[in-house]
């Protein structure tokens, strides 16, 4: 299949048979238990509330989609959903699932072999040894859920725009509101309730975070400032603001995109030689990435997730930071801010997808010293012309003076 296949139709359940049609595999079956995979939800389309029962779905690459669902929660699926057969015990459950795939050889499921990639692995051993079990063979479906699911619709890319230009907004607002407050003694903590709040007025939605973090506590990827133990943000240190969120949905089923940046200041004193040199490091790296990527798009051979972390693994490892970049280069960006495509990771796992067209990714790389880290982190979407990276770049090290 092209990397330039079809656009999104808004469908996935169209856009997954599509998928099948054209790598010969024979169907795609999605389980979900008490909403122990996000995946199920996203191929169907919708959010069913108060499901208690195992519950299938199938789709097939010719044919219409399936439900097989307990019969105490039939009720809760609306008109316009697949076809519907309902079960009672297990040995109907089990008599519904030989039905659905008779005449299939090779079945996707969220099966990672080996667990190599978390991300795809939402069924448990069991439920893979029960569909093995009736006849077919098992495959991966990690590349059926990136097509499917993960594309983003010209709606949904227009949601992401509205909130990468309010989070590249709000970023530079708290900079200012740093700065300009430094006497009150503000902590991390105060400073992240500060940006919850411009994220209700601009109209965003959020799961967690920010990410709000002073001198050494920049060199924790993933630092969390809580009430009890926040440091005051001082007249002169390393400031790490790393904030994500999408906008709120105008229905139920609206699925908007996310956005997540990160970006860095020194306050007081001008950045330091060794500030300096990181940065140049971490955006180096981070360009090395997005050059690879649109070099390679343009060409027609979109690459795989781990070439582009390897590309800027390797500036920083020139650089002499190697052992200091602890986590991968970027991640899938969907719905959820870590959604289910193709991670940019050569580290934590080595991801073989390929980064298709229709699909965003974060590009972050990191350098986390004992006393300061720095983490830069754009968001690229691969539309028909490219890869484009949709809010701004940060250059520079944002001064802060606190005079």
């Amino acid at each position: 299949m092209s990397h330039n296949d079809l656009a999104p139709s808004g469908n996935s359940l169209d856009d997954a048979r599509h998928f099948l049609q054209s790598t010969g595999i024979d169907g795609w079956l999605t389980r979900d238990y008490r909403y122990t995979n996000p995946v199920f939800e996203a191929a169907l389309g919708r959010h069913i509330e108060h499901v208690t029962r195992p519950v299938w779905l199938w789709i097939p690459a010719d044919g219409e989609p399936q439900l097989l669902v307990h019969e105490v929660d039939t009720g809760r699926f609306p008109a316009g959903s697949p076809d519907i057969t309902a079960y009672g015990n297990r040995q109907q459950m089990v008599d519904g699932l030989k039905i659905f795939i008779a005449n299939a050889s090779r079945v996707a499921m969220e099966y990672s072999p080996l667990y190599e990639l978390p991300r795809v692995a939402r069924v448990d051993a069991g439920t893979v040894e029960l569909v093995r079990s009736l006849g077919p063979e098992v495959v991966p479906s990690g590349d059926v859920i990136q097509y499917s699911t993960e594309r983003w619709t010209s709606d949904q890319l227009q949601s992401h725009f509205f909130a990468v230009e309010a989070l590249d907004r709000i970023v530079k607002q708290t900079f200012q509101y740093v700065g300009e407050n430094i006497r009150w003694a503000l902590t991390e903590h105060d400073i992240a309730e500060h940006i919850r709040g411009r994220f209700e007025r601009a109209g965003l939605e959020f799961d967690d975070g920010p990410v709000v973090a002073f001198n050494e506590h920049s060199s924790d990827p993933h630092y969390d400032p809580q009430p009890s133990d926040s440091s005051v943000i001082r007249r002169e240190g390393w400031l790490l603001i790393d904030l994500w969120a999408r906008k709120k949905p105008e229905h139920s089923n609206e699925r908007n995109i996310s956005a997540d940046i990160t970006w860095t200041a020194k306050l007081g004193e001008p950045p330091s030689s060794k500030h300096q040199e990181v940065f140049d490091a971490v955006a180096g790296a981070r360009d090395a990435a997005f050059n690879l990527l649109e070099t390679r798009v343009l060409e027609g051979d979109n690459p795989q997730g781990w070439e582009l972390d390897r590309v800027a693994r390797e500036v920083i490892d020139s650089a002499g930071y190697g052992k200091y970049f602890v986590h991968r280069l970027g991640h899938s960006l969907g719905y959820e801010v870590h959604s289910d495509g193709v991670n940019l990771d050569d580290w934590e796992t080595h991801d073989t997808r390929t980064v298709i067209n229709g699909v965003g990714v974060t590009i972050e790389p990191g350098i986390y010293l004992p006393k300061f880290g720095v983490r830069s982190e754009m968001d690229i979407f691969l539309g028909e012309d490219g890869p484009e990276v949709t809010g701004n770049r940060q250059t520079e090290i944002i001064q802060i003076e606190t005079n």
